[in-house]
């Protein structure tokens, strides 16, 4: 019975030691994590908030990250009500960094070690949106309101770090313009609608009715 019993187990055990040598080390995966807080006065001390104009609702507009950390100045002439990003697909190598990057794939995940995923966990910075959804490549800011002609800070940090000069990414020159990492990242808002424009549809709408009803009386 014991013999059995031994072979059954030796039996077992090899057949795991066989499916552990055939597995394949899994590629790195570099995680993502965007956050959207009240303005960073840090950061403003040291230099000017970004403005967000000419932009509207639904427009989509891409960019990289990580990118150099800066406030945004909401001009939009509309309040935000959400935002959503779309991860894009990374390409970039670099076998001399430290360490090797070979074009690895990204995800939303939590960069900050926080246990969540898009909210800060800096105490000196306020989340705005209390709602962080994540579906496969897109990620969800909703609950919360940004004010038109409001700062807001949405910075995007990765794990390891690929800001440029962090050391997988080599330093962008002083004169380039765009100093933004190599992670293609596709957002948009929506917005609140304008309470003026709401009250002037219901002011031409109670005209209109008042006209009707007047013409409808003197026939």
């Amino acid at each position: 019975m014991t013999t059995i019993a031994t072979k059954i187990a030796l039996s077992v055990l090899g057949a795991a030691g066989i499916s552990f040598l055939s597995w394949t080390p899994a590629r790195a995966v570099i995680l993502v994590e965007p956050t959207v807080t009240t303005q960073n006065e840090e950061v403003l001390a040291a230099k000017k908030p970004r403005t967000l104009t000419d932009y509207q609702p639904g427009e989509v507009i891409e960019y990289g990250v990580p990118d150099v950390a800066n406030n945004f100045l909401n001009a939009t002439g509309y309040d935000i009500k959400s935002l959503v990003f779309d991860l894009k697909t990374l390409s970039y190598s670099n076998p001399n960094s430290t360490p090797p990057f070979d074009n690895e794939p990204v995800q939303w995940g939590d960069v900050n070690g926080d246990g969540k995923i898009g909210y800060s966990a800096n105490p000196d910075l306020k989340n705005i949106f209390t709602d962080v959804t994540v579906k496969d490549n897109i990620i969800t800011f909703s609950g919360g309101v940004i004010p038109n002609g409001t700062l807001f800070y949405n910075p995007f940090a990765t794990l390891p770090n690929l800001a440029p000069g962090a050391g997988i990414i080599p330093p962008v020159p002083a004169d380039q313009e765009d100093k933004d990492g190599p992670i293609r990242v596709g957002g948009y808002y929506t917005a609140v609608p304008e309470s003026t424009n709401v009250l002037g549809v219901l002011i031409f709408g109670a005209l209109g009715v008042a006209l009707k009803l007047k013409r409808s009386l003197q026939c």
